[in-house]
């Protein structure tokens, strides 16, 4: 109210103003609120160009001449808007025919044309200024983009979207992943972005965090430097040691940078005003877990802020890797966004020839380490157990010409407690995995109640839980254990080998999604030289094992084939815990 009064009250603060402050509010008016870019056009120094807009948009009289011309702006167009509108609807009754003469009579023919040809010329005339209105706003979104075009590779265009969108509310997204690998310009798009953050919002503050402390200053550290410095901005930042921070002078923000192994010493990282607006976690599978990087997240964001937490990192081989499987996990996150870019969208003079050279012999002559390295895909570690899967949905055609179905079940209670049910088609030496019940912390009761439905049916159990078999007999159901030593060797290794060796392995992973995940994941152990261990995973194999007790049968009969089981041997358990 004060500020209308004291523009209508007088022209005086108009003919007070300086022309240089006349000019930069007009290009303010003009370019839809970019004081900087106001600033320059107005021919203040472009390194002050920022600090100059902030400063005059304090001054009450030049706030007081904007607020006047964007009012006499907005009624001007608002009459353009009406009239216009009372052309169309007059234009548009004549050529209906609805607009009569003073004896009654519609126009003719030719009046009807001429009013339709008008009506046409009003029509172009307003979808003109819609699309002026819709370019409008397309500029002033624009504005907000410093980053040049040219620093940035079509991989991050949408990502760079996301990110604006993001701040300015109009998406509810709150994390983004950042994978990619060898010559990707991950830390260089990012860097370039809390530049930019830095720079757009005097209250923001940005926050880089690596696993150890040491590695700060030789990466991140450096790299925001470069970022600065490519920019010709050096002049304006103040880079310190410790803390280890990087200070924009003309306002006092700060990018910090913090290393992960001194939780205590996070906690001393305090901004002096305004918040964290970017939290980038730089190499963020070398992390303790996506747990640590939680509780970073809780120290420096707060929920009412539009903050972004944003994770880069290069995925390593092996798919059991957390951020590998992390990032799985958050394909169907709404408030997750994913970003993979690509050594090869980067222009060659970038990375320099040398590099593309490299890139193409490994892509010819090691192809896995190519697919890792260069391309970030996760290839696994070479120790991968099952060669043989096909994953896809098995249709209910497919199951009803299975003609004997088996059933397994691995008891459980901290680990999960699995059924499986699986078919083995012997002419095609196929396994079809279609059925699964998976639990934690569950009761064998509880579970019971969850595949009651089988009650009828044979289920092999794991023999070295027999008071877990006597109570589902109790309860009414055919179970019996599981034979553990089928002649000499290890039976255990031996089930695993002959899952192994089926000519394939189907899994329905809408059905068994547990059962694929395992699958899938299972590697032998890589030894500190880069071989592999012979032995296979004791760990995350329940839905397997289910699978194995469940074709006990079959698999006993294979041995017995294989001249490795005697009908007379003593059964030992002992050689087949889990």
């Amino acid at each position: 109210m004060q500020l209308t009064k004291c523009v209508t009250g007088g022209e005086w603060m108009k003919k007070e103003l300086t022309l240089k402050q006349k000019a930069f509010a007009d290009e303010y008016i003009k370019n839809g609120g970019n004081a900087t870019q106001a600033a320059i056009s107005a021919e203040y120094s472009q390194k002050t160009a920022y600090s100059q807009g902030q400063r005059l948009l304090k001054n009450v009289k030049v706030l007081a001449y904007i607020a006047k011309q964007t009012e006499r702006i907005e009624k001007e167009q608002h009459r353009d808007i009406m009239s216009l509108a009372e052309i169309q609807e007059r234009r548009s009754k004549i050529a209906k025919g609805e607009v009569v003469d003073g004896l009654g009579f519609a126009p003719d023919f030719s009046d009807q044309l001429k009013a339709m040809d008008g009506l046409e010329k009003a029509l172009t005339i307003a979808e003109k200024h819609k699309l002026e209105a819709e370019e409008k706003e397309k500029r002033e979104k624009a504005a907000l983009w410093t980053i040049p075009i040219t620093d940035i590779t079509s991989d991050f265009v949408e990502i760079y979207r996301t990110v604006h969108e993001a701040f300015a509310g109009e998406i509810d997204v709150h994390e983004i992943i950042s994978k990619g690998g060898r010559g990707s310009i991950k830390s260089n798009f990012w860097g370039n972005l809390a530049y930019e953050t830095i720079r757009q919002d005097p209250q923001a503050h940005v926050v880089y965090t690596r696993r150890f402390k040491v590695d700060l200053r030789s990466s991140v550290y450096n790299q925001f430097m470069k970022t600065v410095i490519r920019y010709q901005d050096l002049d304006n930042w103040d880079f310190k040691q410790s803390p280890m921070c990087a200070v924009y002078k003309p306002t006092g923000q700060m990018v910090m940078f913090a290393g992960a192994d001194k939780p205590i010493s996070l906690k001393s990282f305090n901004v002096p005003f305004g918040y964290v607006k970017l939290l980038i976690h730089e190499e963020c599978d070398e992390m303790a877990g996506v747990e640590q990087m939680d509780n970073i997240e809780d120290t420096f964001l707060r929920a009412d802020t539009p903050a972004l937490d944003i994770k880069i990192f290069n995925p390593p081989k092996s798919k059991n890797n957390f951020m590998n499987e992390y990032t799985e996990e958050c394909k169907n996150k709404p408030q997750t966004r994913i970003c993979h870019s690509y050594y090869y969208n980067v222009p060659v003079k970038w990375l320099g020839k040398r590099f593309f050279e490299r890139a193409e012999w490994f892509r010819i002559h090691k192809p896995l380490y190519y697919k890792n390295n260069y391309l970030g895909e996760v290839t696994g570690t070479g120790g991968g157990i099952f060669d043989n899967l096909e994953i896809r949905k098995i249709s209910d055609d497919e199951l009803m010409t299975f003609d004997t179905v088996n059933h397994g079940l691995d008891f459980g209670y901290t680990h999960p407690q699995v059924f499986s049910q699986n078919y083995y088609d012997y002419e095609t030496d196929t396994l079809y995995i279609f059925g699964e019940v998976y639990s934690k912390k569950c009761k064998n009761s509880t579970f019971a109640r969850k595949i009651k439905k089988f009650m009828n049916v044979e289920i092999i159990c794991d023999s070295a839980r027999p008071d877990g078999i006597a109570e589902m007999q109790d309860w009414g159901f055919n179970a019996i254990g599981a034979k553990k030593r089928w002649g000499s060797g290890k039976g255990r290794d031996y089930c695993w080998e002959w899952l192994q060796r089926c000519n394939k392995i189907v899994i329905d992973p809408e059905r068994c999604p547990n059962t694929e995940k395992e699958f899938v994941k299972a590697e032998h152990e890589q030894l500190p030289d880069g071989s592999f261990s012979d032995a296979y995973p004791t760990l995350e194999e329940d839905t397997i094992m289910a699978n194995i007790y469940a074709l006990n049968r079959i698999i006993m009969t294979s041995r017995r084939n294989d001249g490795l089981y005697d009908d007379e041997e003593e059964e030992d358990s002992d050689d087949y815990e889990d």
